[in-house]
């Protein structure tokens, strides 16, 4: 019998083999200048939702067509993926945004614009060293990264400094690489009342602008679906962290990773408060646009730190399981602590202390996290998505 794991790479392949034969079909395809393809994960959301909302700002949608591509209906022109309007636009489209890589059938007469998803600090593209569990996964895994190298028209980084790092992780030529910004961090250049105002609304509590907002947004650790629970359920079982949260009248809202949201369970107390991505969804938002209201993050290794240092506010890096991370999926960026600006937690008390010395101290850390910002982002002015949308005006 065929394991499942077998199956699964066995349909991943022939998958790969359908899109080829399609990219060589679209080629024949005449395309429409002034169709363009959206796709993010979670649908409609990301730096994609952003460049989109600028688009409509500005009346791209008065001269090209806008389509989302997802897999359930949202609030905006839309397909649903592998339907038969999906396929048709797919063969028509001039331009495709994404955030996560190329889809497959991209043909050569269809411009690329790869947005990515964040600036990385664990390891991406050729610098991962994974054990695939047979031939046809690491084949399978091989002929994907290859095919975004050579798919991908433009990937959109953030400076010169990360224009280095994408070329080498992805083996791209540096010419593609643009340093536009992330248009996911144009949201946080709001004014903070904006982001408050989105936070009410989602948690559907007024209180919550007398509180001290504290935001922990965990990474995905692929290796162990069950990691980001247990670091979660750690913190929850604490009397002391409820303590902690009451006493210093914090709102300690968790928002795991939307890879990782089936393995934890609804929270809703005074104090600590667990945001799924569906709240975002509901609320037509996604979590940058309430991140300008957030007091200090709290975070392992999840690229959010990075886009946090444009607001100059304290980071705190909850670690317990770093050399566990380290091990099995490893930092691009070594040694971590020189790349962490901020308080630095292995455990409950220890993330209490971190917590409570940004209270008190909040720019301590403030040297290194603007060093930082300067090597990671050239612009610091919310004006990314123009910037995007002018690079398809001007082709």
């Amino acid at each position: 019998m065929i394991s499942h794991s077998l199956a699964h790479d066995i349909r991943s392949l022939a998958y790969d083999i359908a899109a080829l034969f399609f990219s060589a079909l679209s080629r024949l395809v005449p395309k429409d200048a002034h169709k363009i393809m959206f796709f993010s994960v979670p649908d409609y959301s990301d730096n994609a939702k952003y460049v989109y909302d600028k688009m409509l700002e500005s009346g791209f949608d008065k001269t090209h067509q806008l389509i989302w591509c997802v897999y359930s209906p949202v609030h905006a022109n839309h397909v649903i993926r592998r339907s038969w309007s999906y396929i048709y636009h797919a063969l028509t489209a001039k331009y495709i945004i994404s955030t996560h890589g190329t889809p497959a059938w991209k043909s050569k007469n269809q411009v690329s614009i790869d947005l990515w998803h964040g600036l990385p600090l664990k390891r991406i593209g050729y610098f991962t060293s994974i054990n695939y569990p047979n031939t046809i996964a690491r084949l399978s895994a091989a002929y994907r990264l290859q095919r975004f190298t050579n798919s991908v028209d433009y990937l959109i980084t953030t400076s010169e400094f990360e224009r280095l790092v994408f070329s080498s992780a992805f083996l791209i030529d540096p010419r593609k690489i643009l340093v536009l910004g992330q248009p996911r961090c144009d949201a946080l250049y709001e004014p903070r009342d904006s982001g408050m105002n989105v936070l009410c609304r989602i948690l559907g509590k007024n209180d919550t602008v007398d509180k001290r907002v504290v935001l922990y947004l965990p990474t995905y650790r692929e290796y162990d679906a069950g990691a980001s629970r247990r670091v979660l359920e750690e913190i929850l079982a604490s009397e002391e962290f409820h303590g902690f949260t009451k006493d210093e009248n914090l709102l300690f809202i968790c928002k795991p990773h939307p890879h990782d949201e089936d393995v934890f369970q609804a929270y809703n107390g005074e104090h600590i408060r667990i945001l799924l991505n569906d709240d975002l969804q509901k609320a037509d938002s996604t979590i940058y646009d309430l991140l300008n209201a957030v007091d200090i993050l709290v975070t392992d290794y999840s690229s959010v730190y990075f886009d946090f240092l444009h607001l100059n506010r304290p980071i705190v890096f909850h670690v317990p399981d770093i050399e566990e991370y380290r091990m099995q999926r490893g930092f691009i960026h070594e040694p971590f602590h020189d790349w962490a600006p901020g308080e630095i937690s292995t455990n409950v008390d220890e993330l209490i202390e971190a917590i409570t010395s940004s209270l008190t101290n909040p720019d301590r850390w403030e040297p290194e996290r603007i060093r930082l910002r300067r090597l990671v982002f050239r612009y610091a002015d919310g004006l990314a998505s123009e910037r995007v949308c002018r690079l398809i005006e001007q082709r």
